[in-house]
């Protein structure tokens, strides 16, 4: 029996990508529930979101994922590794809740949804078998 990585090795772009695409994701997900949930739901409302929810998780994200980073030079792996997750959780700290209207996280939500699930099948499809332990 195969035990295989879900995700197989990223490029530092998608690895980059991957809380961004999360964010979008997220914010999609929580205009559609907020439409749903309102009693009058309008397209020119405002969207609330929790800052320190959203960039808390997407840093986890990144810390965790970086094991599966095929980094180009040693200079990223040493810096990029930290100081990127980092810069979230600053984000996470620094902001008590961001707003968007709700038009545009209903187009953002949508698009990072789809081009988060094309990268994810991406990396999975393309693992090596060296990333399964039999």
């Amino acid at each position: 029996m195969l035990l295989c990585a879900v995700l197989g090795k990223l490029t530092v772009r998608s690895w980059v990508s991957l809380p961004l695409l999360f964010l979008g994701s997220a914010t999609g997900v929580a205009a559609l529930i907020d439409l749903v949930l309102l009693r009058d739901p309008t397209l020119q409302s405002e969207l609330s979101l929790s800052a320190p929810l959203l960039f808390g998780f997407a840093a986890g994200l990144a810390l965790f994922s970086a094991g599966h980073v095929r980094w180009s030079f040693r200079w990223q792996r040493l810096s990029l590794r930290v100081a990127y997750p980092l810069t979230m959780i600053v984000c996470a700290m620094a902001l008590d809740a961001f707003t968007l209207p709700m038009g545009a996280a209903l187009i953002i939500g949508p698009i990072a949804a789809a081009l988060l699930a094309a990268m994810l099948v991406r990396t999975h499809h393309t693992r090596d078998e060296a990333d399964c332990l039999t």
